[in-house]
This record gives C-alpha cells, structure tokens and sequence, in this order.
C-alpha cells in the first residue's frame, strides 16, 4: 500500500521562479537552472546501499519524458519511473498548441518532426457538427485562422498528432542522448547510481515516500519472476507526472477540489481506412459532433489518411451501463455507412472530471499535469 513519512527536515528546493507551461494552464513542466542541482550535479552516493540521483521522475508520459530530457541537457542527472511495463497504443491527447510546440523547438528538431508527420492541416482544421458521418451536416466551423500560418502571433503554428506517436518520438530523442529503456529484468536488484541514472525503469510503481535529512527516499516496487520487490532510491527532488490519479499526488497528501463524475463517456478506440478516405473525400475535420434521435457523441479524427478514430459516446447510468456496450452495437447510429461497421475496435469507459489539485508541491515533491 503506497505511504509516505517523515523524518528529519528534509532539503528544500525553490524554483525561484523557473517556470515554463506545458501546453495550457493544466499541463505543466518545470524548466530548472543548472545552479540548482550543482551540489548533486554527479549524483552522489547518498549511503553505501541507496543510489542517490539529484532528481525521480515518476510517469512516462510526454511530461516525465520532456521533463528528463531537459534535466539531461541541463547535466542534471535523473531517472524515471513508470508503472506499466509497455507504453499505451491508445491516442489519448492529439491537439498541441503554440506554447507547447515552441517548448518542442528546443528539444533537437522535436516541433519539426512532428510538423513533418502530422496529416496534412487541411484534414484537421474543421469542426464537423451532423446527423451522422454520412448524414446531414449541421454546420461546420474552420478553427484555422492566416495569422497561424503566417506566424505572426508565434514563431511556430499549432499541431494536430496523437499522444502515442508522441511519445515514439521522445522516445526517439532521448535514444540519442543517453536514456535506455529498462523492465525490471534489465537492472536485477543493483543499488548503484550508474545503473538507474538515465533510465526509463518500466515495470516500477511509486509505492512510499519519506522524507529524510539526505532529501527523499522512495520506494518502487517491481515483479521480478513472480515476485513483488522493492527498490530504494534516494532522491534530493521527487516530480510527478502520473497523471490525473496520480500516487506522488496522494503519497504527498495534496487533495483535489471540484466536481466529479460529471460525463461518463464510452471511448472507442478503432481502425478504419475505408472510412479515413470517406471522410478525407467527403467532409474533413478534427472532430465530428454526431447527433440523431438514436445516437449521441463525438469522433476524434486522429489521422484520416491512415484511419485511426477514437469514438466519445455518453452514456447514463443505472439507466445504461457500460457493459451494454459492444463492437456490435457501437457503430449503429453513428456511421450510417454500413461498409465502414465491419471495424476493429478497442473500448474503455471515460470519466469526465472538472476537478483541481488544492497545491502543486509539496516540500521537495513537485506535480506535473498533462490531460
């Protein structure tokens, strides 16, 4: 069970200030000058049998990742941990604004390679409202304006590319400068800085945190053949960036205020060429508002030309439950094209929060927010 302590004082970093925003006000990464950390610059040794990095992130996402590899370029070293042993195929966020993408421009070419793999804009820039995917459209709204292409506002326009291929991409980036992806496997139960600084550590979950008079010790527990293990590390700052059910979160007892359960929503995940090519010919758009007498919801484009979409669908409990959802009954209503129903699909159910975290640091623990 994830807990967290107390012991001694504890290192207390301020930022002073160094803050720089991931996307918009809810997506957040912390940019840190290289005085800093100088004191851990090489990482330390902290005791005979606990490495000892300057900084712990925990989530790989696009965050921790941007996150590590700042720090890295900073000469900042660092490790990053991360609960799932693979990384999601799931779109998820798809949208990234000027801000973001201008982040990206520092990051060795990473704002030019997903301006080079993203659809073509064309296919992205509208807003399709109708009665159905073939049906009537309602109306249409271009969310492009001249003043994005003409860079006017920012040295560089808005993006339209999936969280996954994102990801591949940092991924990518980090390769070149040092990071290694492991699973527990990989490393066994060494103690050494050397092994875990640098890292991707897949297959480790952030179970307890105590403070101590040498900064913070965290505890990560992995599957090792069967069996549930505990790695210590000591770390001088702890950030997180697990997302919306984030553990550091809960392990630094920074609540959340606001409404919950506010939507829940069905999301389909599914592959569709055929339809990709219909709606690239037809009525191009970002996202389709689809609403008739027998079907409600809204369909994320994430690439028309190769056919990937992630349908949103509302559904009302004790009236409806997610269990009355299937492959079958999923694209009846929306499509309306019966050639596009024969289609692959992956579903999950959604919970729509409109909620906030009371603090976003805690001593030495700092919360990142990407949703």
């Amino acid at each position: 069970m994830p807990s967290i302590a107390g012991a001694g004082g504890g290192r207390l970093f301020s930022v002073n200030g160094a803050a720089a925003y991931w996307g918009s006000s809810r997506r957040r990464l912390l940019l840190l000058q290289r005085p800093l950390f100088s004191s851990l610059a090489g990482g330390g040794t902290g005791d005979d049998v606990t490495p000892h990095l300057p900084v712990v992130i925990v989530g790989a996402g696009p965050v921790g990742l941007v996150l590590s590899f700042l720090l890295t370029k900073f000469g900042i070293k660092c490790a990053v941990l991360e609960k799932n042993v693979e990384f999601t195929r799931h779109p998820r966020a798809h949208f990234i604004n000027n801000r973001t993408m201008e982040i990206f421009r520092k990051l060795d070419g990473l704002a030019g390679d997903i301006e080079r793999s993203q659809p073509p804009v064309d296919l992205w820039r509208k807003f399709v409202y109708c009665t159905s995917l073939s049906g009537s459209i309602l109306g249409s709204v271009d969310h492009m304006k001249q003043e994005d292409f003409d860079k006017i506002i920012s040295p560089i326009s808005v993006a339209h590319f999936s969280q996954h291929k994102l990801v591949d991409l940092l991924l990518k980036k980090l390769d070149g400068i040092g990071f290694q992806t492991c699973l527990p496997g990989d490393i066994g139960s060494s103690t050494q800085d050397l092994v875990l600084e640098n890292k991707i550590l897949l297959g480790h979950e952030c179970s307890s945190v105590q403070l101590t008079d040498k900064g913070i010790l965290i505890g990560a527990s992995f599957n090792e053949a069967g069996r549930m293990q505990e790695r210590k590390i000591h770390c001088g700052l702890l950030l997180g960036a697990d997302g919306a059910r984030s553990t550091v979160r809960e392990l630094a007892g920074i609540h959340m205020k606001g409404q919950r359960d506010l939507q829940k929503l069905v999301s389909v995940h599914f592959r569709s060429k055929d339809l990709g090519k219909y709606l690239s010919r037809e009525r191009p758009g970002m996202l389709f508002f689809i609403f008739n007498p027998g079907a409600i919801g809204v369909l994320v484009a994430h690439d028309l030309e190769h056919g990937e979409f992630v349908l949103q669908i509302p559904f009302y409990p004790p009236q409806q439950m997610f269990e009355d959802f299937s492959t079958k009954v999923v694209p009846v209503g929306y499509f309306s094209l019966f050639q596009f129903i024969s289609i692959s699909c992956l579903i999950h159910m959604y919970n729509l929060y409109q909620i906030v975290y009371k603090l976003f640091f805690s001593s030495e623990i700092y919360i990142y927010k990407y949703s």
